[in-house]
């Protein structure tokens, strides 16, 4: 049977710096919460699978979070996290026992073995290697990885192309030093999209695409209203000769396109670059995002928020529509199961459905895409990995669906349609609002003093000033992530994020001073070596990439 199209199931996987930068509830905790509940998880059912599936998930893997997860006292400290989070389980049940709650200590051995099955996996299984496990199946054909900008900066707002350059460029050096290869994809932060602009001056700023196919990447994701409120590119210059008649501009105004505009089951170009654009597929993805109708929402499920106040467990279940933390019922793991597997059998239905539409519609196999955070399976939403490994399963048994990556797709189908993507986002409206508004504006103006401050000092930094120069870059970077104005916005860890931010652009100020001065002190030299040791990573960045080019990809 020929496969009714392709079915992309792509995983952005990303979390801020965070070593050494406090513990629970912000801080290192966030790693070791994230690769116990949902990293760990997630390459142990990927790699069941590979055993007798054929298959490829998608999945982003942002330089910051690479760098976090390969370092030696990380992964010290998360063998240390799992065991200490079993023992906690073993102590509620000897707690459990004694009050005579039988089913809560059945809970409590339900954890007491889930956690002694992580620590299992992650010490033998991986031999305590996080980056390898993932790296074996990139190479098996079952992941296909792509990068992300260095510290998962929100592109569009950044004020020099300088930054956005350093970004991408740190991105693609990162995987090359991750992977031995070169990246296929590159994930926008936040699916943040810019457009080619024209400045107050006349500088005209690149659209992102011409970053990206500056760096050898062939594709890219955004929001689907990015895609279905897209419009021809002027002169059409990638279109079939047929298509461009029908979508050429009439009184100004371009045309949709020959049928119904443009649709998320097809890949584009972007405008006169080679960039493939791929739209997140709004139905399959919002079956899982939505609050109010997605799956992890369902009463069976396991409550995240309600945490035991001894050990800080989660015993109970979401229980029903408006229930108060106080009314939960305790959590079934046979229950939730079953409602594992009606989940999965429906998603795999959406999916053959999305596709058969789509073959409706237009000729030729159709690419669809799910988008979602990894962290969602497994931590938000504990029976995420079960859940996954069901639809990958059903997916992989029916001939109408091919699972393949991306890149796999577009060597076999190349578009020959292009786009003019507008700018947007997968925040709030799909504009640029979660990250900048009066809660954010004088972040972003920081940001950007940063900015031009650095292509200066990449200029004139006399020599000898080397490693002051590149912390200085490095607190850049840390400084841009989209992380510190989005939890300030939604009001997740304002406070924290606020400190982290002030905490990179002050260590920003007095290294870009020392990175120009003509000498330094030995008390300056010392506070370089603890700036190194707080934000330690990118070991292979290079100042050089600082340097200003406004109105110049690459």
């Amino acid at each position: 049977m020929e496969p009714l199209g392709t079915f992309a199931f792509v995983l952005h996987t990303h979390l801020p710096y965070c070593r050494n930068a406090g513990r629970w509830p912000h801080g290192e905790e966030w790693l070791y919460e994230a690769a116990t509940e949902t990293y760990l998880p997630l390459l142990e059912t990927l790699a069941d699978l590979a055993r007798h599936r054929t298959f490829t998930v998608t999945l982003s893997l942002t330089p910051v979070l690479a760098d976090q997860l390969a370092a030696p006292a990380v992964l010290a400290n998360l063998a240390e996290y799992i065991e200490d989070r079993g023992n906690r389980a073993r102590a509620d049940l000897a707690r459990f026992e004694l009050r005579g709650e039988a089913q809560y200590a059945a809970l409590a051995r339900y954890y007491a073995d889930w956690y002694d099955a992580r620590l299992w996996a992650f010490r033998d299984r991986f031999e305590g290697d996080l980056i390898g496990a993932l790296r074996r199946l990139r190479e098996s054909g079952h992941v296909e990885i792509i990068t992300s900008g260095a510290t998962h900066p929100y592109l569009p707002l950044l004020s020099r192309d300088s930054s956005v350059y350093a970004q991408v460029r740190a991105g693609v050096a990162s995987y090359q030093r991750t992977f031995s290869d070169s990246p296929d994809g590159f994930w926008l932060p936040e699916c943040g999209y810019r457009p080619a602009t024209v400045e107050g001056d006349g500088t005209r700023r690149p659209g992102l695409e011409e970053f990206l196919a500056a760096q050898g990447i062939l594709f890219t994701f955004v929001e689907s209203h990015a895609i279905e409120g897209g419009a021809p590119p002027t002169g059409c210059a990638h279109l079939a000769p047929c298509y461009a008649i029908a979508c050429g501009a009439r009184d100004g105004r371009p045309l949709a396109g020959p049928t119904e505009g443009y649709t998320t089951s097809l890949p584009y170009l972007v405008g006169d670059s080679n960039l493939a654009v791929v739209g997140r597929n709004r139905r399959l993805s919002m079956q899982v995002w939505s609050a109010g109708q997605g799956y992890p929402g369902d009463a069976a499920y396991r409550e995240f928020h309600k945490r035991d106040s001894v050990s800080g467990m989660q015993y109970w279940r979401i229980t029903g529509p408006g229930t108060g933390l106080g009314d939960k019922g305790p959590y079934d793991p046979r229950l939730a199961g079953e409602r594992v597997r009606q989940h999965a059998a429906h998603f795999a239905s959406l999916v053959v459905d999305e596709l058969a539409q789509h073959a409706e519609r237009q000729r030729g196999p159709g690419l669809v895409a799910a988008v979602f955070d990894t962290e969602l399976f497994g931590h938000w939403w504990h029976e995420g990995p079960d859940w996954l490994r069901l639809v990958l399963e059903q997916l992989g048994s029916d001939g109408r669906v091919s699972l393949r990556g991306v890149a796999e797709h577009l060597e076999a189908y190349p578009p020959t349609t292009a786009i003019r993507v507008p700018a947007s986002s997968w925040g709030a409206a799909g504009d640029d609002r979660t990250w900048l508004n009066p809660q954010t504006e004088e972040m972003w103006a920081r940001v950007h003093r940063c900015e031009a401050a650095l292509e200066q000092t990449v200029a004139e930094s006399p020599a000898g000033r080397e490693r002051f120069l590149q912390q200085t870059c490095r607190e850049a970077l840390l400084a841009q992530s989209s992380d510190w104005p989005f939890l300030i916005t939604t009001g997740q860890a304002s406070e924290y994020a606020r400190q982290r931010f002030d905490g990179h652009c002050e260590r920003f100020r007095l290294l870009d001073c020392l990175a120009r001065a003509d000498l330094v002190s030995g008390e300056e030299a010392a506070y370089l070596e603890r700036t190194e040791s707080t934000d330690q990573l990118f070991s292979f960045l290079r100042p050089e990439w600082f340097t200003a080019r406004q109105g110049r990809s690459s």
